[in-house]
């Protein structure tokens, strides 16, 4: 149930209201009865479309799913008078598939979401046609204020959050309700209700999103299975596994206790040294070590118990592999009995490697040289020419009108020449070439 305006004439926040929230003349319009939609069809169109979207607005900002006429009339009250056409607006809304009645939203859900669908969104809005032209006949009114109403649109956005917290939090299955309904108040930083988040899970379950699970234990919470695809009925290794995460939680938070009663001890044990009480001392600090002896104990259970959480993962995953390898085994077995024996895949293979190697001498002729002789014979003509004429440049003898150089080269050319005629002869007795410091302090002979 939606609780009263608590914030004068603004049943929302002023920045969401409409502009013309504060105009007397256009208020005082909307706030009156519908008139017949066939006399001017735009202002009613108009007209319902405000109503529409200031319903969904406020719900949204209160994150409320259920309401009701009365719920609507507290909450839209403004300068004490409270709007007198709301019953038109269920009536469009519910025409619309926008809201159903509270009554067939718990009904029991159908097979599929599908089937609860039809139910609902067809079968529904025709025999709620039919019971309308049967109460115009006998004057009967077509909906009551005191029905409660769910708008969906609401619970679509609730339940989009709900189901998020499987992508926060991947390592958990199960979830007690008050764990998600404190999820729901940090995302959407709004104080939903516990009616609301169990409206949103009532939908999600006939959607087979979530799975519900009482234990036999009546102080126990209600345990919530969330799945974003579709969720399979609660496990007793599940619900195992949840128990003693519970129970792992419970451990770690009675020894941070213990932990911080031994603190507390000490410090007794220093005031009462402080006044020179050496046996009430004493007697805080036997306590302490009694203390000591109770914290090792419970983190030894902490450790066995995390071991025997980590063993039960491993094996789940090892179950896992197994079903994985299992498939595949079927799976090959399967290929196998589709024609895929050993005699086929070498006769495949045979057939592969003949065309490889009839591509290989294919690729081998069209990489062949093209018989090109004359083209070939005309280029190396040239080339011998281009060469023939660089070393006719490079052997050009610059003439010289040094007298000097040219006795110095016969006598170089006589001493070769005279080599190449006595070969036997002592190398010792070929006349020795002048150094350069000898050519230096040499005359020329022509001086």
């Amino acid at each position: 149930m939606i609780g009263g305006n608590t914030s004068g004439n603004s049943p929302i926040p002023a920045e969401k209201l409409p502009e013309c929230w504060n105009q007397e003349e256009r208020m005082s319009a909307l706030f009156s009865p519908f008139r017949s939609k066939s006399a001017n069809p735009q202002d009613w169109i108009s007209k319902y479309k405000f109503w529409n979207n200031l319903i969904y607005e406020y719900l949204k900002h209160t994150m409320q799913c259920s309401f009701s006429i009365i719920d609507l009339n507290e909450a839209f009250k403004r300068k004490g008078c409270t709007p007198l056409c709301l019953v038109t607006v269920i009536e469009e809304l519910l025409r619309n598939n926008e809201i159903i009645q509270e009554t067939d939203f718990f009904k029991e859900p159908c097979e599929t979401w599908t089937a609860w669908s039809i139910d609902i969104f067809v079968k529904k809005p025709i025999s709620w046609s039919f019971s309308k032209v049967k109460n115009y006949i006998i004057g009967g009114k077509t909906n009551s204020v005191e029905v409660n109403y769910i708008h969906l649109r609401i619970v679509r956005e609730l339940g989009d959050v709900i189901l998020s917290i499987v992508e926060v939090k991947k390592d958990k299955v199960l979830f007690p309700i008050s764990e998600i309904i404190e999820y729901c108040k940090s995302n959407t930083k709004k104080q939903i209700s516990e009616n609301a988040v169990k409206l949103t899970l009532e939908w999600l379950k006939q959607r087979k999103k979530v799975v519900f699970k009482k234990s036999s234990n009546p102080n126990s919470e209600l345990l919530v299975k969330i799945c974003v695809q579709i969720a399979n009925e609660i496990t007793e290794v599940e619900e195992g596994m949840y128990k003693l995460t519970q129970q792992e939680n419970e451990l770690m938070k009675e020894i941070e206790l213990l932990e911080q009663e031994k603190l507390n001890i000490i410090n007794e044990a220093k005031l009462y040294l402080g006044k020179e009480l050496r046996q009430m001392a004493k007697a805080e600090l036997r306590r302490k070590m009694e203390l000591e002896k109770t914290i090792e104990k419970r983190a030894q259970t902490l450790a066995n118990l995390r071991v025997l959480i980590n063993n039960i993962k491993d094996a789940h995953s090892n179950s896992a592999v197994l079903s994985a390898y299992k498939t595949g085994s079927d799976i090959l077995k399967k290929i196998g009995q589709n024609g895929l024996t050993e005699f086929g895949v070498r006769d495949v293979m045979d057939d592969i490697n003949e065309v490889l190697d009839e591509n290989k001498d294919i690729n081998s002729v069209l990489s062949e040289t093209l018989n090109n002789t004359d083209s070939d014979t005309e280029l190396e003509r040239e080339l011998a020419e281009l060469l023939d004429e660089d070393n006719a440049d490079d052997f050009t003898v610059i003439p010289d009108s040094n007298p000097d150089l040219e006795k110095l080269k016969q006598r170089l050319q006589d001493l070769r020449m005279e080599d190449l005629v006595s070969p036997s002869k002592d190398v010792t007795a070929l006349p020795s070439v002048p150094s350069n410091k000898e050519k230096a302090l040499k005359k020329p002979e022509c001086l």
